[in-house]
């Protein structure tokens, strides 16, 4: 380590006094990881501490596998290196110790990795018991979103007893009943991890004895993001006897709608590990980009009055960077392109050092058809490519179904009736529907059944069946029915006049009130918005293309946003949320407008303890969160940020005041 030149910032950190606690504060790229590993190549070699004594937290696998990097960069050798883990794998490890010895069910499931699936069928087949038993309306609640609240649930610690949500409160229903499907099958999801290591620590005193016992020194990295859980199992580890080093940087709190709380680290730290005293540190010099970048986040950030005040300094004042904006629309994208396409080909920049980030993938839309038009490879991570979400797909389909609905009934034409049937809600009984459809088709024959003609098409199916009292349809149903039934006939009547596919799509658009379902169905807030973006820039990029319908299912089907290319030489597109610990050369934010960046709306917490035993502190001022997402965005640069907008340019391109940086 002799060669290595560390800040006296990182050295104080380092020779920390044992017997303390110590709160790290850093800022972006300020080489927080390699200054706790070089702690603990202090604790082991000049403090002679066991390295069995000292546990290290890390944020996620990534981190992990950095952070061992660091450690041996220091020259700290493999068998003096203690064990890293993620809270998960520390977790898991608990819970693989008690499977062995015959606490726990020797067949127990996890699913993970490639079984996560079985995580969102078990939830599917939840919310279907619940609609059969009449326990929750038809269609009210989606695999998706009911995930989303048990994992939330179980990052609080809350079973289904205690689960409470202001949105949707039958969803507490369908908790625990995935909860009962679960541990039928003896399964462990991602999210029961944490909770059940908590459970048996605090339950079994030798399995306490085994794991918390040892630990003198816990080191805990991206402190800032931790949830409830999480913190609790951090408490449960420190066994009122460790030391507790915490690293984080509350500038940098972004996933506030997963648990975490800024207060964690500025309030909270002092409270909890009370049982020592605390020493504060701060690690103000960044090593990733240089003055202009350091100096622009700096006036960001300053306008956030709930954080611990510190400036983002740049290490090396010689080092060049820049922020350059680019207004004006969809023509800021055209530049953005152009911009990506220069860097590759004219400078020789890496594809994988160039990452185009936002905050809804929405935002990415025109900047992926420009990129597309031009042949750049590129892929979406955390998503699906703007042309094959699910709302698009949805559009896409009533095309297709469209192409069919004068031919032979077959399995395909059959499943997408009875998938858009209600696509928007238009609370159509599937099981009555499904009668209608096989009961009048027989997949071997491919006839109808003894009173109907061979051959059946859906259009004859529907007009027959509408005029029929035989099935189980109410007025308002029969109502709802003709309507889709006169959709898919316009819309097989455009299909068969060669229309516009721009034009067709809209009026599938205005006649189902498309926008409006996914209010209705979502509420005020990012996903509503998120979709409704999408289907608003789908329909866009479907109108310059200027294709008939079957054209364009033919220009959709042979899009390619890899090009063919390996990964290597792919520019990534992701949201700003999953890029915290990654650095870019060079990173660009399309559409970064006032509405989006920041967005406004839905800032409440949407699951609560019924019981009132567990309260959540309350999200940050909404603003203060945008604005710290912002400021990881443009912290992720290297050497250069290129931001894109349109007739409403983002408050925060003002507020990072590039005419006094560029000065």
């Amino acid at each position: 380590m002799k060669d290595i030149y560390l800040t006296e910032e990182q050295l104080a950190v380092i020779h920390h006094p044992i017997g303390k606690h110590a709160r790290v504060l850093a800022v972006a790229g300020s080489g927080k990881s390699f200054t706790m590993a070089c702690r603990i190549q202090h604790l082991v070699q000049d403090c002679h501490v066991a390295p069995h004594s000292i546990s290290v937290m890390m944020f996620n696998r990534l981190a992990r596998e950095q952070f061992r990097s660091h450690l041996d960069r220091t020259g700290l050798p493999d068998t003096m290196q203690p064990e890293v883990h993620t809270f998960h794998s520390f977790s898991f490890q608990i819970i693989n110790a008690m499977v062995r010895i015959g606490v726990l069910p020797g067949l127990t499931q996890f699913w993970t990795g490639e079984k996560e699936e079985l995580v969102w069928l078990t939830a599917k087949r939840a919310i279907e018991s619940m609609e059969r038993q009449h326990l929750i309306p038809l269609n009210s609640i989606e695999a998706e979103a009911a995930i989303t609240a048990i994992s939330l649930w179980k990052g609080a610690l809350l079973p289904p007893d205690r689960a409470g949500s202001w949105s949707a409160p039958n969803m507490r229903l369908v908790y625990a009943e995935f909860e009962r499907m679960r541990l039928e099958k003896s399964a462990l999801t991602f999210d029961d991890f944490i909770p059940m290591a908590i459970d048996i620590l605090e339950t079994n005193a030798d399995a306490r004895r085994r794991w918390c016992g040892p630990v003198e020194y816990l080191i805990v990295d991206e402190y800032q993001d931790v949830n409830y859980g999480q913190q609790r199992l951090l408490e449960l580890l420190m066994d009122n006897k460790a030391d507790v080093m915490a690293v984080g940087d509350d500038d940098q709190t972004i996933y506030e709608w997963r648990g975490a709380r800024p207060n964690y680290i500025v309030r909270d730290f002092e409270k909890v590990f009370n049982h020592k005293p605390q020493t504060m540190y701060r690690l103000s010099y960044t090593f990733r980009f240089g003055p202009t970048l350091a100096q622009a986040a700096t006036f960001l950030i300053h306008q956030n009055t709930k954080r611990v005040k510190k400036d983002v300094i740049a290490y090396r004042q010689d080092k060049p960077g820049f922020i350059q904006v680019y207004n004006g629309g969809y023509a800021s994208n055209k530049a953005l392109m152009e911009q990506v396409e220069a860097l590759i080909k004219a400078e020789g920049v890496l594809p994988k050092e160039i990452a185009v980030l936002s905050r809804l993938y929405a935002q990415m839309d025109y900047l992926e058809a420009e990129f597309l038009n031009h042949q750049l490879p590129y892929r979406v991570e955390g998503h699906e490519p703007f042309f094959k979400r699910s709302e698009i797909k949805t559009l896409l389909d009533y095309i297709r179904l469209g192409v069919d609905f004068h031919e032979p009934l077959n399995r395909q034409i059959i499943k997408l009736f009875l998938s858009l049937a209600n696509k928007p809600n238009r609370m159509l009984s599937r099981a009555v529907l499904e009668q209608l459809a096989c009961e009048n088709w027989n997949e071997e024959s491919s006839l109808a059944c003894e009173d109907c003609h061979p051959g059946l098409s859906l259009d004859r199916l529907l007009c027959t069946a509408l005029n029929a009292f035989t099935f189980r349809f109410s007025k308002w149903q029969r109502e709802k029915l003709e309507e889709y039934w006169q959709l898919l006939t316009q819309i097989s009547q455009g299909i068969r006049s060669g229309d516009n596919a721009g034009s067709l799509f809209r009026e599938i658009v205005d006649q189902t009130h498309y926008l409006e379902s996914f209010q209705n169905y979502y509420g005020e807030g990012e996903r509503a918005d998120g979709k409704i973006m999408a289907v608003k820039n789908f329909l866009e990029y479907v109108g310059h293309t200027r294709l008939t319908p079957l054209s364009l299912l033919d220009h959709i089907a042979r899009l390619d946003t890899t090009q063919g290319a390996p990964i290597e030489e792919q520019v990534v597109f992701t949201t700003i949320f999953r890029t915290k610990g990654l650095e870019y050369d060079y990173v660009f934010l399309p559409e970064t407008n006032e509405g989006v960046l920041p967005y406004l709306k839905g800032a409440s917490i949407d699951i609560y303890d019924t019981q009132k035993r567990f309260m959540e502190d309350p999200l940050s001022d909404k603003l203060e969160s945008e604005r710290r997402l912002f400021y990881v965005a443009i912290t992720r640069a290297r050497k250069g940020v290129f931001i894109g907008t349109g007739n409403h340019p983002s408050r925060f391109i003002c507020e990072i005041q590039l005419e006094e940086v560029r000065a």
